[in-house]
């Protein structure tokens, strides 16, 4: 029980006694009566007072760990925790396991769980509960992720705010909101800063959308891996190694994601050193990348500002071994090969003016690199007649493309646009 609430509870059997005292009925004298709404006494005017809404209210204390531990033990369902203004310095892992919880604090710089001491724990916040709401407050410095929400339905971030305050260390979390294996993700307004794999991740989980959120300083700033049925739009990615990724990888439970749509993003600057652990697929992204879709389908890539991203605009490739980044995957489920995928109508500006050497290679060595690049790479064994798998760009006649040919199963790089002049059926935008 939080230090209000045993308050309230002292508070409550002192009036109690006094009423049986007098002989009243616990009305005449003007005492209230039971909130209908939340089941516990009106103690308006009392030192043990809730804020309006909340069922539990922590404020710092000498033990924050104990006070957000209890207070997140104690929420039952469809309970609402408020956390103060001030800053929480927890020592351990906080979990969060009750249904239709609401999380919220007073603004991402008034509420802030400072995690720099934290010695036990994979996670800052780890959220096991289905329907919760987390909203106005800030993780800082965990040295694991910063909040994970796993296998659960239904999860809302909303103004939540996770940030490192050492830039480009792999010291850092590896993501900053990680909701894996979910049906049903909200990100909403949020900021991330720091991670040392990706920013904002949603992981093979169904029915997203990350929207009006800002990532800066990560790897990746936004990543959709083995995933369906996502929403992108409005948001800003810069000053990451690599904008925006939509992929499918290997050896994981859910496969073969699909249908992510990335619009009206402000993609740009991303330009830092990859700092993320060596071996990990994000760690072989070469900085400069605005957006990569990786063995990843129906992807929709429009209406999007991408500037000033110095290896390439867009990429589009398969987890195919030509390339000499991947090794043959160990997965007879998985399929390399992005497909379907439709780029068109985006604004380009200044991409591809000093590429990495891995896109230069790529390109043959072609400066500026080029705005979208296609390796070139396709399924030989698949049906393809009607072109339902081909990817197709349809941008302005000024934006640079080329196919690579990195698979050779074309005559060479080229930047023959009617390669890739189709369309494919446009995906929903709500």
């Amino acid at each position: 029980m939080t230090h209000h609430a045993k308050l309230h509870a002292v508070s409550l059997t002192l009036v109690m006694l006094a009423l049986a005292a007098c002989g009243t009925d616990g009305n005449a004298d003007g005492t209230a009566d039971s909130d209908p709404d939340t089941g516990s006494a009106d103690t308006s005017g009392t030192s043990g007072d809730l804020p309006e809404g909340c069922d539990i209210y922590v404020e710092p204390s000498a033990d924050d760990q104990t006070a957000l531990a209890e207070a997140f033990v104690d929420a039952g369902d469809d309970s609402t925790v408020c956390l103060s203004a001030g800053t929480f310095s927890p020592t351990r892992q906080l979990t969060l396991e009750s249904n239709g919880v609401t999380l919220r604090g007073v603004g991402t710089d008034m509420t802030i769980l400072d995690f720099t001491g934290q010695i036990t724990g994979g996670n800052g916040l780890l959220v096991k509960g289905n329907d919760v709401t987390m909203s106005d407050f800030a993780v800082h410095n965990t040295p694991g992720d910063g909040i994970r929400a796993d296998q659960v339905n239904n999860v809302l971030f909303e103004r939540v705010h996770v940030i490192w305050e050492a830039l480009h260390s792999l010291d850092n979390g590896a993501y900053g909101l990680y909701p894996v294996q979910a049906m049903g993700v909200t990100i909403r307004d949020c900021r991330v800063v720091g991670a040392r794999d990706a920013g904002i991740y949603v992981g093979q989980s169904t029915n997203i959308v990350v929207e009006d959120s800002i990532a800066h300083d990560n790897v990746a700033g936004i990543e959709i891996e083995n995933s369906t049925d996502a929403i992108v739009r409005r948001n800003e990615t810069f000053n990451n190694t690599a904008g925006i990724l939509v992929f499918n990888l290997p050896g994981l439970d859910v496969k073969d994601g699909r249908r992510t749509n990335v619009y009206e993003n402000d993609i740009h600057d991303n330009n830092v050193d990859n700092f993320a652990d060596a071996g990990t697929v994000v760690g072989i992204v070469p900085p400069g990348v605005g957006m990569l879709i990786l063995a990843a389908d129906a992807t929709e890539v429009h209406d999007n500002q991408i500037s000033n991203n110095r290896s390439v605009g867009v990429a589009i490739i398969a987890y195919s071994s030509e390339s000499m980044l991947f090794e043959e995957p160990n997965d007879p489920a998985y399929d390399i090969y992005s497909e379907t995928n439709f780029i068109h109508d985006n604004t380009y500006t200044n991409n591809g003016a000093d590429p990495d050497p891995l896109v230069q290679l790529l390109t043959g060595m072609a400066m500026p690199a080029p705005d979208v690049i296609f390796d070139g790479c396709f399924g030989e064994d698949k049906d393809n007649t009607d072109g339902a798998l081909s990817n197709c760009v349809g941008e302005a006649d000024t934006v640079r493309f080329m196919d690579a040919d990195l698979c050779g199963q074309g005559m060479g790089i080229s930047t023959d646009t009617t390669l890739v002049a189709c369309t494919q059926d446009p995906l929903p935008v709500e």
